[in-house]
């Protein structure tokens, strides 16, 4: 049992930085009131939906609801989706971290060893049911969920129908809420209108939220404006301009704290969160040093120190780093990593979108390439610091670079697919190389295309393979492309096998299989006596002679029920 809760506690993410950041929260008094009502007062199972648009705050509220109730003594399952932080975005990481926490508010229920090989939103459905019957519907209480930023969950390629069914259940048993954050135009919040459950959607644009809003940014400017000298009037007109948007006033505030007393003039003032982040970048993009690390920033798929964005610009000394933290401070958001060391990332992701759009595709093709060569290379030491980088990002940067020969080099490298299927995932594995396969498809090499989408599937063939024995994976690949008419010169010419890796090899491609086969779902236990796809192609139920109904997502080939 302790290895057991040791694991766990191992598995929850800790989002401590990220609620830092909203510590000056301020106002909103009116809404976390009905936050606690919908929450707190009944046991009906519902959803909460918090919308607004960039920089209105969602994430703030959740925050500063979440502290409210720890603070009250309750503990509150919760989760941050950020695009930027690796594993954030990762569904099965994602409810991992949240049956750890789950499982740590109420000590007495354990997740079945079983569970844990479940989909990830089938997993998560399980913990809640458990705990319902056993500790919620007999004491009259009631569990929330919280999750901010759905629309930061980029779903993988080829994800048709619902992308959020792979964390979040469709049905919530007795006593369980959820409460989400999301811009209201992520084109897949619509579908969490069609799970079960009474649903309250709070829009934070709606023109019965705006006079909340001034007043969220008037409070905010009531506390700022004292230490920077600022005049009623100048508050006036800042608090105007930023037209309720709590984003505008952060920037506008760290903006100030940079520019002398005597040159802060309200004319200047920006209208707009928008208008705010051109008005920024103007200011920024004579500053060299500024733009190039924002641009790495930009391009780079989680927070990164100073030194390695000095590695990746060619920084040498101390001074390129200061400037940097000087003339970008406005737009950066600092974090630690698990060794203390502070590491930085754009502050928003609408700031992301202003600089992509500044900077251009070119720019950025050469901020990738340069991620590509200086954090993640391949191979490296496994008691390399970059090595967990490498092996998230390297086929990615490279992809984005449009470098579709390294990418290509880095795919087809067998121990690279191994020890990424061991230390990241099989999935994860999957999932990248059918990315860049889809990339490459539409903007990439023909002949570099067919070998992507060849190995693509071969992952997929072999993905039952691959999450029980990653260390096949050159025998694996091998001989599924060997078998989909490579021949062996195209296999010795193309992939690179370890010294190491000796198995047996198919000498002549002979198979029956059908050529639409996809991959296997393995998991019955006896023969399975029917099958029926439902009406969205999405899913597979299965009746088997081991007594078991299966419901199956296609998609990825794991169990979503049993």
């Amino acid at each position: 049992m302790a290895e057991h809760v040791i694991l766990k506690r191992s598995q929850r993410i800790d989002f401590r930085i990220e609620r830092d950041r909203h510590q000056g929260f301020v106002g909103r008094t009116a809404l976390l009131a009905r936050l606690d009502q919908l929450l707190a007062a009944d046991r009906t199972d519902r959803w909460v939906v918090v919308t607004g648009g960039p920089g209105m705050g969602k994430s703030a509220i959740l925050a500063r609801w979440l502290a409210l109730r720890e603070a009250a003594g309750d503990v509150v399952p919760h989760h941050f989706i950020r695009r930027g932080e690796y594993d954030w975005d990762d569904p099965a990481k994602l409810v991992g971290s949240l049956v750890a926490q789950i499982e740590e508010r109420y000590p007495g229920q354990r997740e079945p060893a079983d569970d844990a090989q479940l989909s990830p939103a089938a997993r998560l459905a399980a913990m809640l049911t458990l705990v319902s019957p056993s500790e919620l519907v007999p004491h009259n209480q009631r569990l929330v969920v919280l999750i901010d930023g759905l629309d930061e969950y980029d779903p993988p390629p080829g994800t048709t129908g619902d992308p959020l069914t792979a964390f979040l259940p469709h049905a919530l048993p007795a006593g369980v809420s959820f409460v989400c954050a999301s811009r209201p135009h992520y084109p897949y919040l619509p579908m969490l209108k069609t799970r079960s459950g009474a649903q309250v959607w709070i829009d934070l644009d709606a023109p019965d939220a705006a006079d909340d809003n001034a007043a969220t940014v008037r409070s905010f400017w009531d506390r700022a404006a004292p230490p920077l000298g600022l005049d009623a009037s100048f508050v006036d007109e800042a608090v105007a301009r930023a037209a309720g948007n709590l984003q505008h006033a952060v920037m506008l505030q760290k903006h100030l704290e940079g520019v002398p007393a005597q040159q802060r003039r309200v004319e200047d003032l920006p209208e707009g969160l928008e208008a705010l982040l051109v008005k920024s970048w103007e200011r920024i993009a004579a500053d060299p040093v500024a733009v190039a690390g924002l641009g790495i920033l930009c391009a780079a798929r989680e927070a990164l120190t100073l030194d390695e964005i000095g590695a990746v610009a060619g920084w040498t000394g101390v001074q390129p780093r200061s400037m940097f933290l000087r003339g970008a401070r406005e737009l950066l958001a600092e974090t630690r990593r698990g060794d203390h060391q502070r590491a930085y990332r754009l502050h928003h992701e609408s700031i992301r979108a202003q600089i992509a759009l500044a900077l251009g595709a070119a720019a950025l093709r050469r901020h990738h390439a340069g991620l590509a060569r200086q954090l993640a290379t391949w191979p490296l030491p496994a008691d390399t610091e970059m090595r967990q980088y490498a092996l998230r990002h390297a086929l990615t940067h490279r992809a984005s670079a449009g470098d579709w020969a390294e990418a290509w080099r880095i795919a087809s490298d067998l121990e690279f697919l191994e020890v990424k299927c061991r230390e990241v995932g099989s999935h994860d594995a999957e999932a990248d190389v059918a990315r860049v396969a889809a990339r490459c498809r539409t903007g990439g090499d023909g002949a570099f295309a067919q070998r992507f989408d060849d190995l693509a599937r071969a992952l997929a063939r072999e993905s039952h393979w691959f999450q029980q024995a990653p260390e096949a994976a050159a025998a694996l690949v091998w001989n599924r492309l060997r078998r989909s008419a490579w021949s062996t010169d195209d296999l010795d010419k193309q992939l690179r096998v370890p010294a190491s890796a000796m198995f047996l090899r198919v000498r002549h491609a002979a198979s029956r299989e059908n050529a639409a086969l996809v991959r296997n779902l393995v998991g019955h236990t006896g023969g399975v006596t029917a099958c029926a796809v439902t009406p969205d192609g999405r899913r597979v139920v299965s009746a088997s002679w081991d007594k078991n109904l299966k419901i199956w997502d296609l998609a990825t080939g794991g169990v979503l029920a049993t």
